[in-house]
């Protein structure tokens, strides 16, 4: 039996979902540990950032040079997020091995 590009297709979209079910699992995780006010700054930038980024995917847009300026500009915003949540991981870390 061939296996016909629609469910080589679905595999990888059901195998995508699952991956990212467990990033948002392991960065809400993370999150959670934080002071609150922290956490909802580094969740907002994380959201917004990847909201960019997905919407500039499934929407498509008319475009000159094929620039994706508003996925690049979702990339870095939810990269910074993950780096403060970095930041702020490392200095929970050396606060608890200092005292």
């Amino acid at each position: 039996m061939i296996i016909g590009t629609v469910e080589v297709f679905l595999g990888i979209m059901v195998l995508m979902v699952f991956v990212l079910a467990y990033i948002a699992y392991i960065l809400i995780k993370q999150l959670r540990t934080l002071e609150k006010t922290q956490a909802r700054r580094i969740f907002a930038l994380m959201v917004i950032g990847s909201l960019l980024y997905w919407l500039d995917i499934f929407i498509p847009q008319e475009r000159s040079g094929g620039i994706k300026i508003q996925a690049a500009a979702g990339l870095l915003i939810f990269l910074y997020g993950y780096g403060l949540l970095v930041l702020e991981k490392y200095r929970e870390g050396r606060r608890e091995v200092g005292s």
